[in-house]
């Protein structure tokens, strides 16, 4: 066994092989996009158990995905076929909290039984309505009553337009008794219970974190309650695809672990996914940051410029018809975009146009699983849900300001680049970047985003004649708006019969969008306006 899996050890690169047999201690692997992460944490498992006889089930491996978690053990049991049993802590975070829990003599003591069910959001909205109802609760904003649990969970017992207190807090404490009487434990229950349970640590030999940059703070406190004083913790991940602190509680994860655990770092540099030239734009966007692509081929990425969603959509859609009597399969084609109501245009023109595709929905938490990829068809889906996905084809859509960056905060700049860094690394040969000059969704602008002119020009292909719009220009079209804007809405308010006076957040010739207290936001067509000024 050991002769026939040090073969397979010796098609790794260097530094791979390094990560591999890297001696006991806290190891942050910091692994470029595209660079043989699974294949490195497949080996690293491999390697303690078959090398230094560390058993299977003397390790945890962390996954954010059931699929990745999945991938793994098959990986591990084409080496060791009769071991299944043995990886009784491989998978996601969830997962493995509730076979912590499941085992726990501690879990009576929280109020529940080790029988215990696990709800979905669906399921956990449903009983909010019925405790609001049966209680006779006032709670605002019962469209997003998982998102108000979640903000009050952080003290926030305001929302949206709210100004002051309804029964949020009664609520969430009817919801905690409520599930409890049931036997029942939402997701974010399961990682919670988990850690008030382990009054003891699993100690294991190893912790192995697929995955690392998208784990939050109350997953690392999970990490250190299953660690027991002489656990060696590998976790991988690569801090450029740190695209959702707006759910992690932090900007960056490496830094709370490397200030808890003080790793020893080491890196995989090496690209083996995207051309030369999706490189090169890599490596632009975040400022010459180390990443070394091997791969050779690929031409220039292209820069298109169109009319309106519809012509974006149709141009796409006569280029797919292109490459795949090229000789393209249809899934190795993805169409990406920021926001999931650029999908619509899209998914219209591609079914009139008899192209098979899938919208792929993410909701922006990795433990949420996505369906399985119809083989024989494209893919739309926004840049969030195609993150760990890649394609031969990748076309990126609506690369307008006000859209990419979606937000021009300063506080949120870095995220949003590193959001385009991740769209623009899922392409392996072909890469095309559009922007439309008369958008309709709220905030984007009629201009190409700024992150284009980062690109080197010697990678572009440009095909948006009569552009010439300089980087000053834009800034200063952009914040003209922004100024028109705030002029236009600020404290001006409207009155709607249903929904009662609310504030106008944004106008322009064809929509209005108005804030309601206890309703949201609400998009209205200047044609059909049933709003009073």
């Amino acid at each position: 066994m050991e002769e026939i899996y040090l073969k397979e050890f010796e098609k790794l690169n260097s530094y791979q092989k390094e990560a591999v047999i890297s001696k006991g201690g806290h190891i942050l692997l910091n692994a470029v996009v595209g660079s043989g992460k699974t294949t490195v944490l497949t080996h690293k498992v491999l390697y303690l158990n078959i090398i230094e006889k560390i058993p299977l089930e003397d390790m945890v491996v962390l996954t954010f995905t059931n699929k990745a978690a999945e991938e793994i053990k098959e990986r591990v049991l084409a080496f060791r076929e009769n071991f299944k049993e043995g990886m009784k802590y491989f998978g996601t975070f969830h997962s493995i909290a509730r076979a912590i829990l499941s085992e726990s003599s501690s879990l009576e003591a929280l109020g529940y039984s080790r029988d215990f069910e696990v709800i979905d959001n669906v399921k956990a909205g449903d009983m909010l309505l019925e405790i609001i109802e049966s209680n006779k609760l006032k709670v605002k904003y019962k469209s997003k009553l998982m998102k108000r649990i979640e903000e009050f969970k952080k003290g926030n017992t305001l929302y949206g337009a709210m100004k002051k207190d309804d029964d949020i807090s009664r609520l969430a404490e009817l919801y905690n008794e409520e599930k409890r009487r049931r036997n029942l434990m939402d997701f974010d229950d399961l990682i919670e219970k988990c850690i008030e349970a382990l009054r003891e640590p699993i100690n294991p030999k190893w912790i192995i974190i697929d995955e690392f940059q998208d784990t939050d703070l109350r997953q690392l406190e999970l990490i250190g309650k299953i660690a027991g004083r002489d656990t060696s913790i590998f976790a991988v991940g690569d801090p450029n695809q740190i695209i959702y602190s707006w759910r992690t509680g932090t900007t960056n994860i490496f830094s709370e672990f490397k200030k808890v655990y003080n790793p020893r770092e080491m890196s995989l540099p090496i690209n083996y996914r995207s051309s030369r030239t999706i490189i090169g734009a890599a490596k632009a966007l975040l400022g010459g940051e180390d990443i070394k692509g091997v791969k050779d081929g690929g031409g220039p990425i292209i820069v298109k410029k169109h009319h309106d969603a519809f012509n974006e959509a149709l141009h796409i859609a006569r280029r797919i018809k292109k490459f795949h009597g090229e000789g393209i399969p249809y899934k190795d084609i993805g169409i990406l975009y920021r926001r999931q109501s650029q999908g619509e245009v899209l998914s219209e023109v591609f079914e009139k146009e008899g192209i098979p595709f899938k919208i792929v929905y993410k909701k922006g938490i990795p433990f949420e699983e996505e369906g399985e990829f119809d083989r024989e068809s494209v893919s739309l889906l926004t840049i969030h849900a195609s993150k760990g996905l890649e394609f031969s084809h990748v076309f990126i859509t609506g690369v307008n300001m006000g859209n990419i960056p979606l937000s021009t905060k300063r506080d949120q700049e870095e995220e949003e680049v590193r959001i385009f860094f991740v769209g623009i690394t899922r392409a392996k040969n072909y890469l095309e970047l559009s922007y439309i000059t008369k958008p309709s969704l709220p905030g984007m602008l009629p201009y190409p985003s700024t992150y284009i002119s980062m690109i080197p020009s010697s990678m572009v292909k440009r095909d948006d004649e009569g552009e010439g719009t300089s980087f000053k220009d834009i800034m200063k079209l952009l914040r003209e708006e922004r100024e028109k804007k705030q002029q236009g809405a600020s404290q001006r308010r409207a009155k709607h019969p249903k929904y009662g006076e609310g504030i106008i957040t944004y106008e322009d010739d064809s929509i209005i969008k108005v804030e309601f207290e206890g309703y949201g936001e609400k998009e209205f067509s200047k044609l059909f306006c049933p709003l009073v000024m």
